[in-house]
């Protein structure tokens, strides 16, 4: 089994490792380390790290039986290896992921709502909510206590215990596994089990950005930024604000007026 040294220290980018495993694949190199930085990628939740074996780029990085694979394209000459993340990428995977456990918890403790899934994507994270009613308020309500929770700057533990030991605790999820679960603590604010990478301070998560929020089937999907990514977002549509007001040769505030305002007068024409 592969040792997870990126559960252990989520601030680790270099790390020396042993190859004990290689098949070719597909034109690829899978090869198994002994123990990893590297976090792995998963169909629903956290992206996968982004970096190098041996100055080698890792192309992608999966889990199997408890061991993680890393596929290359060429084979490192050496049995003993330097493994390098990319340190970008992992922050703003750790400020989506930590900030997700926020906003879940804001949502559970503000309306009792349970987080059904999570997906974090390269423009957009979303989480589904089972939740029978939601509007503006309640949404502005729950942004607001997360980024609260955020800046309180509270400490983040992770740690593994038993099955009988999660049922004294009062866990958003109950976990499938009976041993070996690790909890995601936010200064007992918040108790989840989760094998992704965190933070050790919400501060560390820099804003929570409620972006969007519909019902689809049974549920209400919110979609959300945090931290470097509400920045380039915020920064993108104050870029969009700006040109349309030099357009419109209006102020920012009175752009929304003056759009229905020409809406209106192209229907009378269009009449």
């Amino acid at each position: 089994m592969t040792e997870k040294i990126y559960l252990k220290n989520p601030y680790l980018m270099e790390l020396k490792a042993k190859i004990i495993d290689n098949q070719f694949k597909d034109n690829k190199f899978h090869i198994k380390l002994d123990r990893t930085i590297f976090y792995p990628h998963m169909l629903e939740g956290q992206a996968k790290d982004n970096g190098f074996i041996d100055g080698i780029k890792v192309l992608d990085v999966y889990e199997k039986n408890n061991d993680i694979i890393h596929i290359l394209n060429d084979m490192p000459t050496k049995e003993n290896v330097d493994l390098s993340i990319e340190w970008s990428t992992r922050f703003q995977n750790m400020q989506q992921h930590t900030g997700q456990h926020i906003l879940s918890a804001s949502f559970d403790k503000l309306f009792n709502s349970k987080t059904i899934s999570f997906h974090m994507g390269k423009d957009l994270n979303y989480i589904d909510m089972s939740i029978q009613n939601l509007n503006q308020r309640m949404i502005d309500k729950v942004e607001t206590f997360a980024n609260q929770i955020v800046f309180s700057n509270f400490k983040i533990n992770s740690y593994i215990i038993d099955k009988k030991e999660s049922l004294k605790l009062p866990l958003r999820n109950i976990p499938n596994q009976k041993e070996n679960i690790r909890i995601v603590e936010i200064s007992k604010l918040d108790f989840s089990p989760c094998n992704g990478t965190h933070h050790s301070k919400t501060a560390e998560v820099g804003i929570i950005k409620i972006l969007n929020w519909y019902k689809t089937n049974s549920y209400y999907r919110i979609e959300f930024l945090c931290g470097m990514k509400a920045l380039k977002d915020y920064r993108y549509k104050n870029y969009l604000s700006k040109e349309l007001s030099e357009i419109l040769e209006v102020n920012s505030d009175n752009i929304i007026k003056t759009i229905e305002r020409f809406n209106s007068q192209m229907k009378r024409d269009k009449k």
